[in-house]
């Protein structure tokens, strides 16, 4: 899917470094905020542990809360996967979707694209970096937040598997990427910004909410093999193993939504 770039061997390797160092006030800013949330939510945990009646007003909700939410706040797989959880694709699809029409969309719009494009590097290149730049702020995102839930969670009383949660939060930044690759794509070929952040961050928090659905509606149910969620959510990794073949699908499905793309960037008139 990605031939080798044109243009001198270290041009990609410099503008995936340079995107990575304009980036870092967005991720730190967002990291921040991220471990904080994960710090105000773990420290309620202790509160609640040994409360049986939590357990109990669970169970009197509706059932499509109950599926977001989870039956049993008690334990630490349960208070992570159903509290803490409950709310990171949608912050993830957030960051990604913004992420992914800024690289590309974003800086065109700004006018900082053409002196990329006026160096001996092709746009195939230029995609490639833009691609991976935005793969490495999720992932450290992902370890930001496997950090936080890790180390909070030792602090107040909810130990969880390292393996487990690795996985856990892998799936959930895959997940994103997904659609963080969808804006990334989609501002490459159009070279709108609000278009593709909106398409990618919102089709992505969208489909969060059909795979919460697809529990209690059938028609969902039958069609959520389309649903990239239901690959990275489905089962229950906290608590029992599950196949890492969902990380593999989502890791192609965002690399061949940009490659989609490559021909369309690759002819349009930029900046204009």
């Amino acid at each position: 899917m990605w031939p080798e770039p044109h243009g001198s061997a270290s041009s990609w390797p410099e503008l995936y470094r340079q995107t990575l160092a304009d980036s870092r006030r967005s991720l730190l800013g967002w990291a921040g905020g991220l471990a904080a949330y994960v710090l105000l939510l773990m420290a309620f945990y202790p509160s609640i542990r040994n409360d049986p009646s939590v357990n109990e007003i669970m169970k009197s909700l509706p059932g499509a809360l109950r599926t977001l939410i989870g039956d049993d706040l008690t334990t630490p797989a349960g208070y992570v996967g159903g509290r803490l959880l409950s709310l990171m694709p949608v912050l993830l699809c957030v960051f990604a979707g913004l992420s992914g029409a800024a690289l590309i969309a974003g800086e065109e719009e700004r006018g900082r694209l053409e002196l990329p494009l006026a160096q001996p590097v092709s746009r195939r290149a230029l995609l490639l970096a833009r691609t991976l730049a935005l793969l490495t702020l999720l992932l450290a995102l992902g370890a930001v937040l496997f950090l936080s839930i890790w180390g909070f969670g030792g602090l107040f009383q909810a130990p969880l598997p390292a393996g487990r949660l690795l996985v856990t939060t892998g799936l959930h930044v895959l997940g994103a990427w997904v659609f963080g690759a969808l804006a990334l794509a989609l501002g490459a070929a159009t070279g709108r910004p609000g278009l593709a952040a909106a398409v990618g961050a919102g089709l992505g928090i969208g489909l969060v909410a059909l795979h919460t659905l697809s529990a209690q509606v059938r028609v969902l149910a039958d069609l959520a093999w389309l649903n990239p969620w239901s690959a990275a959510l489905g089962g229950s990794p906290l608590v029992q193993p599950v196949s890492l073949w969902p990380l593999l699908v989502c890791l192609l499905v965002g690399a061949g939504l940009v490659g989609l793309a490559l021909p369309s960037f690759s002819r349009r008139d930029v900046g204009r």
